[in-house]
């Protein structure tokens, strides 16, 4: 489950970024050799097991996943991540009200478990449940050892646009910045919802950053959100002629994208 990190806070978006989550985890997936299990430490081989499990849920491989956290919860019926790695798997099967049990099952027997937690506003995000999914969130933005730490700032960010608390997800997506130095995403995403909370001093310089980046970068370029944060900034500021260069950028590279749609709106309702 990814950093992946689109901008607009959508539900497919953010079942990318709970992907590229997942992914992190996985990444550090132990060998499938079963003298790996056999080392004669309990705690060592139920991590193994569920590691293996994530990875195999990472390639949609459930049957298998299935098998190694099992393993797992037979060594340690309380194991938390194992619980929450099954919950994944239910909810990737449509079994919404058994992930559900699960990942509070796994945050009851180990409330500290960030990744479970991130996952499960992930979950609740994807069910439209934005209040507990900002809940989730923000209780997984206060563990400052949390690896992925960055990407839960971003998620909050996402869940508060949705919930049209600008001001908030403005802060967190500044935060996912300082955090993880380069993320154009985090970038845009904190120009557009300091200009959505109306914080135009701050979202200016902020927007001389990123394009400064575009221009002098061989692998980036305007997105349709970058676009029409500088639309909106230009207009703000009274300057046409940069807005209405920008938005011939946007027509011309992504006519068929919200954002021009939202730029024709803002023109149609003057």
């Amino acid at each position: 489950m990814t950093d992946s990190m689109p901008v607009r806070p959508k539900a497919d978006a953010m079942r990318i970024t709970a992907i590229l989550m997942l992914c992190i985890l996985a990444a550090g997936c132990v060998s499938q050799r079963q003298g790996t299990f056999a080392s004669g430490d309990p705690e060592k081989a139920e991590e193994d097991y569920v590691r293996l499990g994530l990875a195999y849920i990472q390639n949609d491989r459930y049957d298998r996943a299935r098998r190694h956290l099992d393993r797992a919860l037979e060594i340690n019926e309380e194991s938390a991540p194992a619980i929450a790695a099954k919950a994944l798997i239910n909810q990737e099967e449509g079994e919404y009200d058994l992930a559900e049990e699960r990942f509070r099952r796994a945050l009851d027997l180990e409330p500290e478990y960030t990744r479970g937690r991130s996952h499960f506003g992930v979950f609740l995000y994807n069910r439209g449940r934005y209040e507990e999914a900002l809940e989730q969130f923000r209780k997984a933005s206060e563990d400052t050892d949390y690896d992925s730490r960055a990407g839960v700032f971003v998620n909050l960010a996402r869940t508060a646009s949705r919930l049209e608390r600008h001001d908030e997800a403005a802060d967190a997506y500044k935060r996912a910045m300082q955090l993880q130095r380069g993320s154009t995403s985090a970038h845009i995403g904190a120009v557009t919802s300091l200009i959505d909370a109306g914080r135009y001093a701050e979202a200016r310089p902020l927007y001389r950053q990123l394009t400064m980046r575009i221009e002098r970068s061989r692998e980036l370029s305007h997105t349709p959100e970058s676009l029409l944060a500088g639309i909106r900034l230009a207009r703000e500021s009274g300057d046409d002629r940069k807005a209405s260069g920008l938005a011939e950028q946007l027509r011309e590279r992504f006519p068929d994208s919200e954002e021009y749609q939202q730029y024709r709106t803002m023109v149609t309702d003057e």
